[in-house]
């Protein structure tokens, strides 16, 4: 079944090794959840078009908008972590 896989898979497993990273340097605290999520939009526009490019687009925005809100100060870290993990569970079960 090796023939099942297209150059488009490529382009999102080399995504989802750059944000595992960067992932890591946001929780570090190297990297702005803000920045992140900035970088990960970008990155993600540039990746041929998909349907899973579509949905991680689609979460990556409102990760995007509620890191913006945590580091305004709108909503506490505990509440940041939870909002994420709802929001990066439910792109785990859209992708399967």
């Amino acid at each position: 079944m090796g023939g099942c896989t297209s150059p488009r898979d490529g382009s999102l497993e080399e995504f989802a090794r750059w944000h595992e990273g960067a992932r890591a340097q946001a929780q570090a605290g190297a990297l702005s959840w803000s920045e992140l999520y900035k970088q990960s939009f970008d990155r993600l526009t540039a990746l041929p078009p998909s349907l899973q490019q579509d949905t991680r687009l689609e979460n990556t925005v409102l990760l995007l908008s509620t890191a913006r809100k945590y580091e305004a100060n709108e909503i506490t870290a505990q509440q940041f972590a939870l909002e994420r993990e709802h929001i990066e569970t439910q792109l785990q079960a859209r992708l399967r």
